[in-house]
């Protein structure tokens, strides 16, 4: 998934219990995504989900 800032933290996982979010702005401020990056993002959560689901 590519960010603005090499900082920013966007990420997506299932821990084995749970699906986990992270999105933190480099800068203490919301992050602004781009199409391309709010669509890698959901995809990265329905595969969690599935994961969670199983």
């Amino acid at each position: 998934m590519p960010q603005l800032f090499e900082q920013d933290r966007l990420d997506v996982w299932y821990d084995g219990s749970a699906v986990c979010v992270i999105a933190v702005g480099s800068h203490g401020d919301p992050l602004d995504l781009s199409e391309s990056e709010v669509e890698a993002l959901i995809v990265k959560l329905q595969e969690s989900l599935e994961k969670a689901r199983s």
